[in-house]
């Protein structure tokens, strides 16, 4: 092992760690609070282990960091979290948002894997894909022993193998729709689960943002999530579907901020981004056109969204830079 951490770190695996290191420095600040402001024992001692084990990363990319010589990321500090904040967040949205969180790390850090060489980072990143997968086993168990698991719809299947016999199975010639896919179905239901989650984390910042250019963003992000819910919603009501629901609101009344305006619209980013990623993956997974045309649409408006975010983020310098290519002129004053 010594004589792999000689070898230089590549690009792929300083984004991977730099992205990974932002990340967890985000979750400990959210998970503090959490901690502090929950009600359910079994849910706060999955919320303890998940804050260790982030504490535990972070030390982990800090050390390849330094035996990299490369400067370690700022990210967020005590001083973007209030934990003694009065509760904004119900006890079944702190395990709705483990799931969500846990499904968005597995997708992340196994793109990751992909693009890693040196033996140590592989194995770091394998076993985040492994902590990653054991978080969503263990929040989903937690929400089925409690009843507040939203399952994905229960319908019939054909009971014989069937072949497609027309090319309107994916061109949808005449605006005639076929019976969805399961795979369809699928994605739709992760699609609007997610944005479940996105608006009542939306929902709550906004309410409690002391910035009104900021409030404002963060109820577009509300409005948003709740547009698309609404649009898949209908989706699954004219294919006769069992729509997907929550009888939760996860968000409750208060108006004191437990978290900085920097870590509330850099966790807006994160959501946007992971909302684009699994867009993209319900694309590839669905064959009929009007499906994949409103996926498009809602990658399009994400976009929009979070380029608006991004701006106010640079306008406050709170944006802080990934790892970039050195310019080498740029070094000496040569001007293009």
């Amino acid at each position: 092992m010594s004589d792999t951490k000689k070898i230089p770190l590549v690009s792929s695996e300083i984004a991977g760690l730099w992205n990974a290191y932002m990340s967890e420095s985000l979750i400990i600040r959210v998970l503090s609070y959490f901690i502090n402001r929950v009600d359910d024992s079994d849910t706060r001692t999955l919320l303890q282990q998940t804050y260790d084990l982030s504490i535990k990363h972070i030390a982990e990319i800090t050390t390849l960091f330094n035996e990299a010589g490369l400067p370690i990321p700022e990210g967020f500090s005590e001083n973007d979290v209030n934990i003694t904040a009065p509760r904004l967040f119900t006890d079944t949205f702190y395990l709705a948002y483990l799931s969500f969180m846990s499904r968005v790390a597995m997708h992340n850090y196994t793109l990751i894997l992909d693009q890693i060489a040196r033996v140590d980072i592989r194995d770091y990143f394998s076993k985040r894909v492994i902590d990653s997968i054991d978080l969503y086993n263990k929040s989903v168990d937690l929400r089925l022993s409690k009843g507040i698991f939203v399952r994905a719809p229960f319908v019939e299947v054909p009971k014989k193998v069937q072949y497609v016999k027309n090319q309107s199975f994916m061109i949808d010639f005449f605006g005639k729709k076929r019976p969805m896919l399961l795979n369809e179905v699928t994605q739709l239901f992760g699609t609007t689960f997610s944005n479940i989650v996105g608006k009542a984390i939306a929902t709550g910042f906004a309410q409690v943002s002391k910035n009104e250019k900021i409030t404002q963003y963060l109820f577009e992000g509300m409005d948003l999530s709740s547009k698309i819910i609404k649009e898949l919603t209908v989706v699954f009501s004219e294919e006769e579907i069992p729509i997907p629901s929550t009888s939760d609101s996860f968000v409750t009344d208060s108006t004191v901020a437990p978290f900085s305006e920097k870590l509330m619209l850099t966790h807006m980013l994160v959501l946007s981004s992971s909302g684009v990623s699994s867009l993209g993956m319900a694309i590839s997974e669905s064959l009929r056109s009007d499906l994949y045309i409103l996926y498009f649409k809602y990658i399009a408006e994400i976009m929009k969204f979070s380029q608006k975010g991004a701006k106010i983020m640079i306008e406050n310098e709170w944006l802080e830079q990934p790892p970039d290519v050195i310019k080498h002129k740029d070094l000496v004053g040569i001007e293009n």
